[in-house]
């Protein structure tokens, strides 16, 4: 696999981590808090209804921030948690369509909905709708259609981890057949090393027994004389 290759698939899989753990991590704070949990007066929210259509799709996630009483206008899309009927303890996502002053009571509609929500309280409001996540929602809505969540997140996802795992295994393999490599050079070096040392043992030892030798002659000939 080329360099190339393989500088892409490492690109691809940081860049889609780095989503899915961001996707997974708002989703999780989102679900176990229920959207109570702001850091710096900021919260991220996800759509869950058609109501804000088509501003709003199901899905789309947005970070809201919170806003004074008196910096609340008509026409801000606010996130307030709902105390009256069919909308108590829920998270509502709404656009302010008017404001009662002398009752500082908010009253707010779906942009796709027919009837006005019940007026609100400055206190039940969470912030004002300031960015809407586009990457984040494509797939915040991916991860909400399982069959395309597979194809497109899944599976690439999981391929590029399989890559990852082969290539390490890979070098892992060569490191190990390197350190045997080195370990078969330095065993044969040594080997020679004794065989050198035997070798020269051996010769000291013939020179040794060599003159041994040549001091009986000398020592059989003076005997002779």
């Amino acid at each position: 696999m080329s360099k190339i290759v393989k500088t892409i698939l490492k690109t691809l899989k940081i860049v889609l981590t780095v989503i899915v753990v961001i996707v997974l991590g708002a989703v999780i704070i989102q679900r176990v808090s229920n959207n109570k949990v702001n850091l710096f007066g900021h919260g991220i929210y996800t759509i869950v209804s058609e109501s804000m259509k088509p501003e709003y799709e199901i899905g789309d996630m947005f970070l809201s921030k919170e806003i004074k009483y008196e910096d609340i206008k008509v026409g801000d899309d606010i996130v307030y948690i709902g105390k009256a009927s069919t909308y108590e303890g829920k998270t509502i996502t709404h656009r302010v369509i008017s404001i009662d002053n002398s009752t500082k009571t908010i009253y707010t509609k779906g942009i796709n909905n027919t009837a006005e929500d019940p007026g609100i309280k400055y206190d039940q409001v969470c912030g004002k709708v300031v960015y809407k996540f586009l990457l984040l929602s494509i797939f915040s809505r991916l991860m909400n259609n399982s069959v395309l969540f597979y194809i497109i997140i899944f599976v690439p996802f999981t391929l590029l981890v399989f890559f990852d795992i082969k290539a390490i295994i890979k070098d892992k393999r060569a490191l190990e057949q390197s350190k045997n490599k080195l370990c078969e050079e330095e065993t044969q070096e040594e080997i020679e090393i004794l065989g050198f040392e035997e070798e020269k043992k051996e010769k000291e030892e013939e020179n040794i027994n060599q003159d041994i030798n040549n001091n009986n002659d000398n020592n059989d000939n003076n005997v002779n004389m």
